[in-house]
Formats: structure tokens, sequence, C-alpha cells
């Protein structure tokens, strides 16, 4: 059965309509009011509950009526000095310098600030989906470009704050959200800073004093969101219902906020390491109560540094990949007892990588390994994803599901030549070029036929994280060099790379940047960059002992 539609004079439109009607029929407006009303029940009778963020927006309607006054006197204030600018001299003789300059810049003043808050007051009121309220909100997601439409982001937080929510005044705090003048997500908050100062201001007719009540919360963008309140005890308690839900946070008071906001770049991503540090142990501490509670025992993760468990359970799973999209780990590998079969095909393994770039979204690479047969050995299916398609992929192989393989390409998880310790040529062969680049997701690739730009484009891969081991051969020049990326342990990549000598050809390893190790790729592909200096290590002798 198709539901009726809700939407008949929805708020703010009917209080718009019912000053309309005021206005131009005036006392004879009720009756049709209230038959609008009645209307209105009929279509809408659950009644206009609208959600707690709309009824946020709807509190900027005091804003538009504010702007409108203002704007209303400011004009006041400017028609009459227009008006005075048409007056003889000596009206403007007997005028104030004062009163002339401050009828001028208070008017201009009050025009302007009138506009600003019609149009924020209009925006917010009229149109929520470009408010600030669902700006802060999306702003806040993992991805905001693929934000949902106003009603679904709105529904994110009121039912949080209707499932979990908690009030103190004007401010809710939820599982995931807190909504005060703005919104902000529970796991960003980085700092907590109660301010409740009395101010005193000078008078003709004395010394007045105001206190000034504030929740200051600070995110891991070192964004400030102020909420006011007017009961002391709502707002403390606020502050300490959050730091139970973010213990790491920075809690403060009155000008400790100005100091935590002042930190330099330094001072802020130490405190940024050590917060996700304490967050990671609790994490970690949650995710073995909950293994140890249950968890399958058909399936076995193993992370990049080694480390096994056989309770595997989504918790668990979803605490790595936030690991890995955090840049803490580089991948882990889920293995079950038995492959896992589907669309025709046999799967023993699913590996998970995360690979990130200097102003990108990290994307997820997914590497489902085949059954060694016939004709696939060591090959695997890659899909090139978002974390969000990749949580549904790895929640459905613990539920011993293989995912959609429309997008999944064919490839080799394992390429020989990027093992070569040194360079090699068989015998009866003429030597050849090689570019071979292994990726961050373990599949590999190799050219024997490529250009200037195609090692460009490897030296970028270095500096963005794609490839993880680079590989440039060219034996007619006597040109060797390998670059591979660096771990959690060491970022710094490890450099090894061939110089002909007169006398023979003398091999040289390093450490560096990536940016670095990308330089010295492209010079050394061009004949303008050779290996050797105080910060290379000669390991010559080690290569001839191989031989």
């Amino acid at each position: 059965m198709k539901e009726k539609n809700n939407g008949f004079l929805r708020w703010p439109w009917n209080v718009v309509l019912y000053a309309l009607l005021i206005i131009a029929l005036r006392l004879f407006a009720i009756p049709v009011i209230l038959l609008l009303m009645w209307v209105q029940q009929k279509n809408n009778p659950n009644g206009a509950a609208e959600g707690y963020c709309l009824s946020r927006t709807r509190k900027r309607l005091s804003w538009l009526l504010g702007g409108l006054v203002s704007a209303a006197v400011g004009g006041v204030l400017l028609y009459m000095f227009y008006v005075g600018m048409g007056m003889d001299q000596t009206y403007w003789d007997r005028q104030d310098n004062v009163t002339l300059w401050g009828s001028i810049i208070g008017g201009a003043f009050l025009l302007l600030l009138g506009l600003y808050l019609i149009y924020t007051g209009g925006r917010d009121t009229f149109f929520p989906a470009k408010s600030s309220l669902a700006d802060s909100i999306r702003s806040q997601l993992p991805y905001p470009e693929e934000a949902p439409p106003v009603g679904e982001l709105f529904a994110m937080v009121d039912n949080d704050l209707k499932e979990n929510g908690q009030w103190f005044g004007p401010v809710g705090i939820g599982r995931e959200w807190v909504l005060g003048e703005q919104v902000n997500r529970i796991d960003r908050i980085r700092g907590i800073f109660v301010v409740d100062e009395i101010r005193q201001h000078s008078t003709q007719t004395g010394t007045r004093t105001s206190r000034n009540m504030q929740l200051v919360l600070v995110d891991d963008r070192w964004r400030k969101h102020v909420t006011d309140f007017r009961d002391p005890q709502d707002m403390r308690a606020a502050a300490d219902c959050l730091a139970l839900r973010v213990p790491g946070a920075r809690r403060g008071n009155n000008g400790q906020c100005s100091s935590f906001m002042s930190m330099d770049e330094g001072a802020r991503e130490d405190f940024e390491r050590d917060f996700r540090q304490k967050q990671n142990l609790r994490a970690s501490e949650k995710v073995r109560k909950e293994a140890l509670q249950g968890g399958t025992q058909d399936m076995i993760l193993k992370r990049r540094g080694g480390e096994v468990t056989s309770r595997v359970t989504n918790a668990v799973v979803e605490e790595q990949l936030k690991r890995c999209l955090d840049g803490e780990e580089s991948g882990f590998e889920l293995t079950p007892t038995r492959p896992i079969e589907g669309e025709g095909r046999a799967f023993r393994s699913l590996n998970c990588f995360v690979r990130t770039g200097e102003g990108t979204e990290p994307q997820v690479l997914l590497l489902m390994e085949l059954v060694p047969t016939g004709a696939e050995r060591d090959m695997a299916l890659m899909l090139a994803t978002n974390p969000r398609q990749a949580g549904d992929v790895l929640r459905g192989w613990l539920r011993k599901e293989v995912p959609d393989l429309k997008n999944w390409e064919l490839r080799r998880m394992v390429d020989p030549s990027l093992q070569n310790p040194r360079p090699q040529v068989q015998p009866g062969r003429a030597p050849q070029d090689l570019l071979a680049l292994l990726y961050a997701s373990g599949a590999a690739e190799s050219h024997d036929t490529f250009t200037q730009e195609d090692v460009e484009l490897a030296a970028e891969g270095i500096i963005d994280g794609t490839y993880q081991k680079v590989k440039l051969s060219r034996p007619r020049r006597s040109q060797w060099m390998i670059v591979e990326a660096g771990d959690k342990s060491d970022g710094r990549c490890t450099v090894r790379a061939a110089r002909a000598d007169p006398d023979k050809l003398r091999f040289f390893s390093t450490k560096t940047t990536p940016r670095q190790a990308a330089s010295w790729l492209l010079d050394y592909s061009t004949g303008k960059f050779l290996p050797g200096g105080a910060d290379w290590k000669d390991y010559t002798k080690e290569v001839e002992k191989e031989k």
C-alpha cells in the first residue's frame, strides 16, 4: 500500500501562508487558518515530528526577523543622511560631527548586519539542505561528497538521539553525535572546554555584570563549536558526559581553550598521535573482550606484521580496517580453513590493503587469491574500491560469501622480476630493459618496452604509495635501481642502485624519503644522478659472493 504524502503545508511554509492570510484578510483569516490546520492534521496524522535537527534550523527564523529590523534601522539612518545631503549649509553647521559620522557608520553597519542575518536566517529556515547545521554534519562524514540527502542526514543524528540521547539544556548527546548550535561527531572530538566567566561593563549609569557560559568543543580539524548555556549545572554535566565518551580529549576551563587552539603544527601532530595510541589501546581491549565472548573459529586473520588470530568477529575486522585507513597498518589477510567457492571459482584467502595519497581519499585494494589450478597459478581477482564497499565485502567473506565479481580483475600475485637482489641476465639471451612494478596490493606487472613518461608515473606512485616496489633495469646503459617502500616502523624507502665504475660495476644502498627516492629514480633514468657518497652503503662484495 502506498504511503500517504505528508508534505502538505510543512513548516515553515505553513507559517508564511498564515502570516499572508492575516495581512490580507485580518480577522476573517481565522476560520481559513483553522480549516488549513485541520487539513494539515488530516494529512499528517503523526504531527510535525520532523526531528531535532530540523527544529534547530527553525530557530534561525529569529535571525531572519532580527535581520529585517536591523536592516530597516540601518536603512533609516542612511536615508536620513541622504536627505541631509540636500539641506543647505546651515543644516550641516548645526549637526555634531559625532552624530553625523555615527549615523553613517552605524547605518551602514546595521544594514550589512541585517542583510547577513536575513541571508543566513532565510537559508537555514527555508532551505535546511544548505543550512550550517547540515554542512556541519556533512563535513564530518568520511566522504562528504557522497553524503545522503538532508532528510537522511538529519535522520542519522535524530535517530541516534532518540535511541541513545541524553539532554543537558540545549545540548543532546547520543552514542555517535552531539547536537548543540552545531553538530559534532563524538569520535572526532579532541577538546572539551567549559567557559564560565563574569564580565563587567562600565556605563554612564554604573557598572553592569554579565555571565558568559559556553561549552566549547574542538574537533580533529581544530575547529571550534560553541553552544551557549543558561544553567551552569547543565553545562558541566554535558562536559562530564562527553569526557566519558571521549576519554582521550583534552579537558579545560576558560582560557585553556585558547592555549589548546594556539598549539603549533608539531604539537598538534604529537597530540593526535598520542590520542590515537590511547584510543587504539582501548579499542584493542574492547575487541579482545568481544573475541573472548565468541567469534568464528574457521577463519584466520593475519596482520602484515605477522600477528595471527583465529577468533575473528565483525568487530575485529572493522577495527583492523579502521587501523589501515588511519595509516597505522598497511593491510591484513583473511584465510578460511576451507576454500570459499562461488561463481565457478574457489578462493583460498582475501587480502585487504589500503592505498593513500597526499590530498586524495584512501582507496582499499581487495585481492581474492584463487586456489591454484593448471590454468590459474599465483593468480587473484583484484578490486579497487572505497572503504564502505570494502566493509561489505569483508563482512560477506566472514559469512563465506563470494561477492559479485563483475568489476574484479584477474591479476598475478607475485612477479619474480621484482625479487632479484641484483641484476641478472639469463645465458643465451640479450639483456633487455625492464620496468617492474609491485602494487601495494601485492599485484605486479612488468614492461620490457616503456618510455620516460612511464618512469615518471612510477616515481609518482612511489610518492603516493601506489607501488610497494619499483625496479628499473637498463643493462645496455649499466643502469639498475630498485626502490622499495618502507613499513610502519620505518616509513623511509630503501634504494638500491648500481654504478658503472671504470674497473667494475658497484652496488650501493641507502634509506631516504619517498619524495627523494622518486627524484633519484627520475634523475638516475636520465643519467643525471649516480649513487654513492657518505649516506650510501657499498655492498658490491656481498653481490660478488652471491655470483
